[in-house]
């Protein structure tokens, strides 16, 4: 887009703006990945895997999140001190006279900094007479949409460093894989539904996939017209259309759908082309940049953090196994056991427990697993610690449950359930009821399990947990599937696919788009089926998601098992196979082999039809049946 073109649209009120992190840069702030980086150096964790670490998807708050929680009584707090350091550049002070002018109404910041509050002050600007800021939980439903309002306001959709709470939710809902329900409504205003005609966007890295991205690309009709510009240190300029952007700072697009314009260049020429543009009020232009000590603060805080020993050792095994590094995690979550049982401390014995229990459990290693949920539990109820004794609890039952032993998996749900509705644990209770009833589905019990699944929905539905909604609608389709009410599964199906697009939960979406299609096959209807496992193997290649994509190859199989074409249903349970071998999923291996049988037996290959039945009797307890993953009585 044009300079004059940007500068008429600011004239003309027609801009919101939406800024990332990039923008406090030369004021003296760390990057997201430069402050992680930092961080990971720090920590007992190798060049090649802090690469790994780095070139993950992890999101910087999630990065933060678990460092807060993983970390004992230290916190985190010397390291968010950072981000009340640093002064306004001349970025922030470009916005702060925009907003003085009156050019600016709406500005939406994904930073924690203070520095745009810190420019509106230097301009004369006062808080709650001039702008108005929003960074609160609470603050979001207080806001009149649809008010014409005077002063500008500013969304702080992170929350902001005057306000350690609000960064903490933020942490959370992050971790989560979700944004509020209060905060979706800022990102709907942003992009489709307020007054200004378009949105400049200024430092923003596309990075934010499991909360601000999945907001934007659920926007259907009304979307504003998008200005990005894409820093670039080189003097050199690029110009396209939005839309053919499939990727930009190296993250996804969210705007692939948006009518804009892309524009990569250096920010600090355009801002000063543009700040030249109103040097009549504005003044000469002046670059404006500061310096902060910003890694003292990190080095502070690895002092603390020193102080107890191997706790470095488990946030880099805890970090690792945030990306589904576990085999990695194990051997870092070792070298901390190693220390801690050294040092005697009890408490971190426990915990390292539970992260090697965890990451053995992912790994499929179930008996390993076991054995350190148990130990930490013993430590855990040594120590009268209910909190944690009972989360042992319900990670054995999942251990048990994985590994297929339902009545130990029960019996420990259970015991689970005592305590958290003992101490008061209302999101763990619904948890449990949760993993109850997929139990009772998966022996047939459908009617009990849709029992647990409304129990659990209604805990949900009492806290404004819309991720746990949405999982329990996914669990009742489940069941409903089972009961062979294709059109009752199908509703909730969808209903839970609503919830999971929106708050971003591809994992999610995946299993929604496999009920569907298991329902859809239950119903007859093969051709629908397929479109709709296409669309959860599609997602699970995406999120590399094996156990997914395995699943997703064995219904394909089946869809075109019963669609009669058998070369192709044999071509997809093949694929399956060597994930299912990889991913240790014999029970699933039961129902693959009796598949390639049956499909073999059509094509009139006996020998493969022998071969492959032999495999499936070799594998006790499998009924010779055609059966489906996801919902296996379908």
């Amino acid at each position: 887009m044009e300079i004059t073109k940007i500068i008429n649209s600011l004239k003309d009120e027609e801009f919101a703006v939406f800024c990332g992190a990039g923008i406090s840069y030369n004021s003296g702030l760390p990057l997201a990945n430069e402050l992680k980086r930092y961080i990971l150096k720090q920590l007992p964790i190798n060049d090649e895997d802090i690469d790994e670490i780095m070139n993950s998807k992890l999101p910087f708050e999630a990065f933060i999140g678990k460092l807060s929680k993983n970390n004992g009584n230290i916190g985190i707090s010397k390291i968010l001190d950072i981000f009340g350091n640093g002064e306004p550049n001349d970025n922030h002070i470009f916005i702060a006279k925009l907003v003085k002018l009156g050019y600016l109404k709406t500005i939406l910041i994904t930073n924690f900094d203070l520095l745009i509050e810190k420019a509106l002050e230097k301009e004369g600007l006062k808080e709650n007479i001039d702008f108005v800021k929003y960074y609160k939980e609470k603050q979001f439903p207080e806001v009149d949409f649809d008010d014409v309002y005077d002063k500008t306001r500013i969304f702080k959709i992170h929350g902001s460093i005057d306000d350690r709470d609000s960064i903490r939710t933020t942490m959370e809902s992050i971790e989560n894989k979700s944004l509020s329900e209060k905060r979706m409504k800022v990102i709907k205003h942003l992009f489709s539904t307020g007054k200004h005609k378009k949105v400049l966007i200024l430092g923003y890295s596309c990075s934010d996939i499991f909360d601000i991205t999945p907001q934007i690309q659920s926007i259907g009709k009304d979307k504003k017209e998008i200005i990005f510009i894409e820093h670039c240190e080189e003097k050199i300029e690029e110009n396209s259309d939005i839309r053919i952007r499939e990727k930009i700072n190296d993250n996804e697009n969210p705007f692939k759908k948006f009518q804009g314009k892309w524009k990569k260049c250096d920010t600090d020429d355009l801002i000063e082309k543009l700040w030249t543009s109103f040097k009549d009020i504005f003044g000469e232009y002046k670059s404006i940049k500061s310096e902060t000590e910003w890694k003292t603060y990190i080095d502070d805080w690895i002092k603390e953090l020193e102080k107890t020993k191997g706790l470095n050792y488990f946030i880099s095994g805890s970090t690792l196994s945030d990306i589904s590094s576990y085999k990695k995690a194990i051997d870092y979550y070792g070298k901390s056991l190693e220390i801690l049982k050294e040092e005697r401390d009890k408490a971190g014995i426990a915990t390292c427990y539970v992260g090697l229990g965890n990451a053995y459990s992912n790994m499929g290693y179930f008996n390993k697993a076991i054995e350190c949920h148990e130990k930490a539990t013993e430590i855990f109820k040594e120590r009268k610690n209910k909190k944690e004794e009972s989360t042992c609890y319900n990670n054995l039952g999942k251990a048990y449950h994985e590994s297929g032993d339902l009545d130990k998996a029960t019996e420990y749900y259970t015991k689970a359930l005592d305590i958290f509705k003992e101490i008061g644990d209302k999101l763990s209770e619904s948890t449990v009821y949760m993993n109850l009833g997929s139990i009772r589905g998966e022996i047939g019990d459908f009617n009990e399990a849709i029992r647990y699944h409304k129990k659990s929905l209604g805990i949900y539905i009492r806290i404004g947990n819309n991720s746990g909604k949405s999982t329990c609608y996914l669990n009742l389709g489940n069941a409903y599937c089972g009961l062979r009410k294709f059109d009752e599964a199908i509703r909730y199906y969808k209903k839970s696919l609503e919830i999971k697009k929106k708050i971003g939960d591809r994992k999610g979406e995946s299993k929604c788009c496999m009920g569907l299609g298991n329902a859809y096959h239950g119903l007859g209807d093969f051709k629908k089926a397929i479109e709709f496992h296409e669309n959860s193997l599609e997602i699970s290649n995406e999120i590399e998601n094996k156990i997914e994509e395995s699943g997703c190859y064995i219904n394909l199989g089946l869809d075109y098992y019963n669609l009669e074409d058998y070369t192709r249903a044999i071509e997809y349970c093949l694929k399956a196979e060597k994930i299912l071998k990889e991913t240790k999923q014999i029970h699933h291996l039961k129902i693959l082999y009796g598949n390639l049988s049956l499909a073999y037996e059509k094509l009139g290959d006996k020998t493969n039809a022998e071969k492959y039945k032999t495999k499936c009797d070799e594998i006790k307890n499998q009924k010779m049946k055609v059966l489906l993953v996801g919902n296996p009585n379908v």
